[in-house]
């Protein structure tokens, strides 16, 4: 089984502490460009001394941060906690419960399929769920432009397929054509039906018309993106 890279395991650890790699940097005192060139994988081998700071801040060890063991997010859903300091201007986070695979393009297309198959949870890479989303709820990496300034390449989606698809939701569709998954934003105009839009104001094709020639597969709950 390949291991997984210190770059994943560390987006994921940032991701169930629900801090912004800025503020990770900050309160664990590593260097901000260090931890960035980490999680962009320009630094596929971090040292020791470079990830020791970040072990003892999520309280792991560095084999962990390499991959060579598991870690245990539901550990880490409490992360810090009673460390925090309180502030009436922020609320306390939803509780994150369960975990959803973060899964290809292809797979999604046939996600009907693939959801009730039993996986291997150590062949796949797991995020904690977000509150208020179902079990069936899945990951998705943004690939391509279509939906950019709002989603840039790189972005994790949430989608969960038993929330209903409405006017202006942003929703991953699956053309019954090619049966090739797409990322759109479900719009409903009176006079001319339901259209997938591309947010990208340059895309070359920024509407497809919905006609029986795709079927939505869920709504994007949540997203999550490493700054």
């Amino acid at each position: 089984m390949q291991k997984e890279k210190t770059k994943d395991v560390l987006a994921r650890l940032i991701g169930a502490s629900g801090k912004r790699p800025t503020e990770v940097a900050r309160e664990s005192g590593v260097a901000q460009s260090t931890l960035s060139r980490i999680l962009q994988g320009k630094i596929e081998s971090p040292t020791d001394r470079q990830l020791q700071k970040l072990a003892e801040y999520f309280g792991v060890t560095t084999d962990q941060l390499r991959g060579r063991q598991p870690v245990d997010l539901a550990d880490l859903f409490s992360l810090r906690t009673h460390d925090l300091p309180k502030s009436k201007d922020v609320a306390p986070a939803p509780q994150a419960t369960g975990m959803c695979p973060e899964i290809s393009w292809v797979q999604a297309g046939a996600w009907t399929e693939v959801c009730h198959v039993e996986r291997d949870p150590d062949a796949i890479t797991w995020h904690p769920r977000p509150a208020g989303a179902s079990e069936q709820t899945f990951v998705l990496r943004v690939v391509g432009e279509s939906m950019v300034p709002e989603y840039l390449p790189g972005t994790l989606i949430y989608v969960d397929p038993e929330r209903a698809p409405e006017n202006g939701k942003d929703v991953v569709a699956v053309m019954t054509e090619t049966g090739e998954a797409t990322f759109k934003r479900l719009i409903e105009e009176p006079g001319h039906g339901r259209m997938l839009k591309a947010l990208n104001p340059a895309w070359h094709e920024p509407y497809i018309k919905i006609n029986g020639n795709c079927r939505v597969v869920g709504v994007v709950v949540a997203d999550m993106r490493l700054r």
